[in-house]
C-alpha cells in the first residue's frame, strides 16, 4: 500500500521578505549600469549618474529596480524545491480549508503553484499572481488585492490539477528559468530594444570566434548577479543566462 504524503502547512522562515531585500539591494549596487542598459535615463531626458554613485536611488529608480527584485525574487523562491507528493496533499489540504493560507506561512513552492493558478475572476490564470504573494513583491501601491478564500480554494484546486498533469507527463524543468524569460522579458522588451538573439565574434585563445550576445544578454547578466549570490548562498539550483535567452527569444531565431 502506498505511503501518503503529509501536507506542510508552514514556511521556516519567510521566502521572500529577506530575499527580496537582499536583492533589491544587490540590484542598487549596479543600478547605474542596469537602467542604462533598458534606456531609463535616456527615456526621463536625463544625465546618468557617476556609475560609482552611492546616492539613494530616486522614485522612479526605485520602482523600476522593484521590479526587477520582484521578478528575482518570484524566481529564487520557485527554486526552492518540495517533494511532489507533500506539495500535492498540501495544495489538496488548502483547497478544502482556504482559511490555512491567509495566516501567510505556506512553504514558498505552494504558493508558487497556487500563484500560477490564481484568479481574480475571468482573467488569464497568473495574470494577478502577486495577490497571492502579497505587498513584498508589489511594483508599484495598489497593485495587490487582498485575495478571498474562495478565489484561494480554486486557485489550489486548479495548482493540483496542473501538478497531476505535469506528473503524468514527466516534465521536468527549472521554473526559475522560465519565470525569470517571462518577467525580465517583458521588462526589456518595454524598453523598445531588440529581443533577437545575435552572434558577436570575439577573440578567444588567440583564434575568432562567434558567441551569442547582444542587449539582452547584457542585461541579464546585470540584473542576475544578486539572484546567483541568493541562489549559491541557499544552495538552491541555478539558473543560466543561455537558458532565460533562448526562453524569450523562442520566436527569434539567432542571426
Amino acid at each position: 500500500m502506498p505511503t501518503l504524503s503529509k501536507p506542510q502547512l508552514i514556511e521556516p522562515k519567510s521566502p521572500w521578505g529577506a530575499a527580496f531585500d537582499q536583492i533589491y539591494l544587490g540590484l542598487c549596487l549596479d543600478r547605474v549600469s542596469i537602467l542604462t542598459a533598458l534606456g531609463f535615463y535616456a527615456e526621463h531626458d536625463l544625465p546618468p549618474p557617476e556609475e560609482n554613485s552611492d546616492a539613494i536611488p530616486t522614485t522612479d529608480e526605485a520602482e523600476e529596480l522593484r521590479q526587477i527584485a520582484s521578478a528575482l525574487t518570484v524566481a529564487a523562491a520557485a527554486s526552492a524545491t518540495m517533494p511532489v507528493g507533500v506539495l500535492a496533499a498540501t495544495l489538496l489540504k488548502v483547497s478544502k480549508n482556504p482559511d490555512l493560507f491567509f495566516p501567510r506561512e505556506l512553504p514558498a513552492p505552494v504558493e508558487w503553484a497556487m500563484a500560477c493558478d490564481y484568479q481574480r475572476g475571468d482573467e488569464p490564470p497568473g495574470t494577478h499572481w502577486r495577490d497571492v504573494w502579497g505587498d513584498q513583491v508589489a511594483a508599484f501601491p495598489g497593485q495587490v488585492e487582498q485575495p478571498t478564500g474562495l478565489n484561494i480554494a480554486k486557485a489550489a484546486r486548479a495548482a493540483l490539477v496542473s501538478l497531476q498533469k505535469k506528473r503524468k507527463a514527466g516534465r521536468k524543468y527549472n521554473r526559475a528559468d522560465q519565470i525569470l524569460a517571462d518577467q525580465l522579458g517583458e521588462i526589456f522588451r518595454r524598453s523598445g530594444q531588440s529581443v533577437r538573439r545575435r552572434r558577436q565574434p570575439i577573440m578567444r585563445q588567440g583564434k575568432l570566434v562567434h558567441v551569442e550576445g547582444g542587449p539582452v544578454y547584457d542585461f541579464l547578466e546585470l540584473v542576475l548577479k544578486p539572484l546567483r549570490a541568493y541562489l549559491r548562498q541557499e544552495q538552491l539550483a541555478p539558473v543560466t543566462t543561455e537558458t532565460i535567452v533562448r526562453l524569450i527569444t523562442n520566436d527569434f531565431p539567432a542571426s
